[in-house]
């Protein structure tokens, strides 16, 4: 008897403990592997698993084609793609975090707010990690507010002054004035501020190099990044790649995949929740210099950030991810068609005037399919600049719910809305 009462006194001591565990706080997660269309994810599948094979980006259950005009165009540019993403609200091409007015935009709730305001006025952790410049609008767009998107300069004070937790990624030239030697080169600031001082002086830990950030202590939450003095990868057609014996990407640089699991490490178990925002930009500029080894390069990597996101979700099914681009960079695509009537090398044009690549004149080869082999193929350009269509977006959590059939390109603001505060 004695031992039965025992039982059910400790038993009846563990309730309460488990009664209050604390769920995990709801969080999001936009990754924006801009310019890559549904057929740059095709090809991205052929190179890295096999034409029959799954990526990351294909265990996305929430999945919908994403429709994302502008009021002037029919495509939008990275800076009005990145401000609908933040507000809600469609915008002008020229839009970056203004309307026409020179305002502020309304969001969707009518305040003159971005998603990155309301989760920090909320208490939520803030991440911005970008490839490019930090100033690069598909991450900047969603604290700053500028006429001039190469004003990178202005840009990159007024992120310094809404003071995210984490800001990863290159542009180290636009925070040091004009003159000053940096790690990656001189300054270019008119104004004379030096923004690395004064982030350091704001509680940044600044740091310059993918080991000066992997060896950053776990007490370190205010973190800057400048990896490079512009972009982390280099902006080069693949001949003058070649020619200049560089890699698509910089090695004193982390990789986006890098710089996620650092943040994810970060903001993970923060109270209130977090919102990471990553643009993956190589991806687009790579493929407008319709570079083909150069952009799948990069998507590997945007992918490797998404199975990072899964994962994370699996953990914290309260995390909303959200995955779009708002273009189709250079409209890349694959095919086989005609191989055995091409002469070799392979020509530079196809039969229809579209750009031709090759491996310097020879077929790629695919990732081994089920059957353990690899297919020939060769990619076709239609053209070095965004276009509109082939455009999907995926997602999985609570906010991913709106993402389905058809959507307009202001719905990622809602899912990313809905996943930072659930309805009841």
């Amino acid at each position: 008897m004695r031992s039965a009462l025992l039982c059910f006194a400790l038993a009846s001591a563990v309730v309460p403990t488990l009664a209050f565990a604390k769920a995990p706080a709801a969080s999001a997660m936009f990754l924006h592997p801009d310019g890559m269309g549904a057929n740059t994810w095709n090809v991205l599948r052929m190179k890295e698993v096999g034409p029959d094979g799954r990526l990351a980006w294909d265990a996305l259950p929430a999945l919908a084609i994403y429709v994302g005009p502008v009021d002037d165009s029919v495509n939008a540019s990275s800076n009005a793609g990145a401000t609908t993403h933040a507000y809600g609200v469609r915008t002008h091409l020229e839009s970056f975090g203004l309307d026409r007015a020179g305002d502020v935009p309304k969001n969707a709730e009518g305040q003159r707010l971005s998603i990155a305001r309301q989760a920090m006025q909320a208490g939520r952790k803030l991440v911005l990690i970008n490839s490019s410049s930090i100033t690069e609008p598909g991450t900047a767009a969603f604290l700053a507010s500028i006429k001039d998107r190469d004003d990178e300069a202005g840009i990159a004070a007024q992120l310094l002054a809404a003071g995210p937790d984490i800001m990863l990624g290159g542009g180290e030239q636009f925070f040091l004035p004009a003159g000053k030697q940096g790690r990656h080169g001189a300054g270019l600031r008119q104004d004379g501020r030096d923004l690395v001082k004064e982030a350091e002086a704001a509680g940044y830990v600044v740091v310059f190099t993918r080991e000066e950030l992997a060896a950053l202590p776990r007490d370190a939450k205010k973190v800057l990044g400048l990896f490079a003095a512009e972009a982390t990868f280099n902006e080069l057609s693949e001949a003058k790649m070649r020619k200049q014996k560089l890699t698509p990407f910089q090695p004193q640089a982390p990789r986006f995949d890098d710089m996620l699991a650092f943040a994810l490490d970060r903001v993970r178990d923060a109270e209130q929740g977090y919102l990471i925002v990553g643009n993956e930009e190589g991806t687009d500029n790579l493929s407008g210099e319709n570079n083909v080894p150069a952009t799948l390069e990069a998507a590997a990597g945007a992918d490797r950030a998404i199975r990072l996101a899964l994962n994370e979700h699996a953990k914290n099914p309260a995390l909303t991810v959200v995955v779009c681009s708002d273009s189709d960079n250079g409209g890349m695509n694959a095919t086989s068609d005609d191989l055995d009537e091409l002469p070799r090398p392979l020509p530079k044009r196809s039969e229809n005037g579209s750009l031709l690549s090759s491996d310097q004149g020879q077929p790629y080869l695919s990732a081994a399919d089920a059957r353990g082999k690899r297919i020939p193929f060769y990619v076709v350009w239609a053209s070095n600049s965004d276009m509109a269509g082939g455009t999907v977006a995926r997602g999985i959590g609570p906010g991913a719910s709106v993402i389905h059939g058809t959507i307009d390109s202001t719905t990622i603001y809602q899912a990313l809305r809905l996943g930072l505060f659930p309805q009841p």
